[in-house]
């Protein structure tokens, strides 16, 4: 090689980022932080967007019964393998939940699978029922939940049939069986005395 031209050459290829493309995917986001575009209400209860955030009240009709689903918000598409990110926040006595690729019938905690949502940060141990528990299927590994009215973090992976989960920067769920292949993601308005809120969210693949 020319000498003379071999720093023009160098630049340019590091201009150009050299040879390699990103394999980092880009996050999506799944609330525009003003409405309710890509989300679909199901079953009552209200939804509203205060303040970039999304707000949960006067849930309607939740039972323990499979067959039998009370109020919920959905995404408008269903979802295979993903990767989501959140940030919630509960009230004093609150409760709530993700659902993960639940069908449109019956219960979304049943049809798939519901991390749970509560206001228990003072609870001495995990349950299958408390927060980050897949529900009714495997209890997180630790208590990680803060005070209501905090912010709590929710990083969620979901391949084939495993979910793995972390709370606040700390894994609770390692590879915990998921019920379906595919299906909604969807957020729980529980009951008239819970409010819950949600931040950015978004699908990180």
């Amino acid at each position: 090689m020319n000498p003379v031209l071999r720093p023009f050459i160098l630049v340019a290829f590091v201009l150009a980022g050299g040879c390699r493309t990103s394999t980092v995917p880009e996050a999506k986001s799944l609330f525009n932080g003003r409405d309710l575009e890509g989300w679909v209400m199901m079953h009552g209860g209200d939804w509203t967007v205060e303040g970039g955030e999304l707000v949960g009240r006067r849930g309607v009709d939740w039972t323990t019964n499979p067959e039998k689903s009370g109020s919920w918000l959905r995404t408008a598409q269903e979802y295979g393998d993903f990767g989501l990110e959140l940030e919630y926040a509960i009230n004093v006595k609150g409760n709530s939940g993700i659902f993960l690729r639940s069908a449109l019938e019956k219960n979304p905690a049943f049809t798939g699978n519901e991390l749970q949502i509560l206001d228990d940060h003072t609870l001495p141990e995990a349950k299958k029922w408390s927060t980050g528990a897949l529900y009714d299927v495997m209890a997180a590994s630790k208590v990680m939940s803060k005070p209501p009215g905090e912010w709590n973090s929710v990083r969620l992976e979901v391949r084939g049939l495993k979910v793995n989960a972390w709370l606040n920067g700390e894994q609770i769920l390692n590879d915990a069986p998921a019920r379906s292949p595919r299906g909604y993601l969807g957020l729980q308005n529980h009951d008239a005395t819970s409010e819950v809120r949600f931040r950015n969210i978004r699908l990180t693949h």
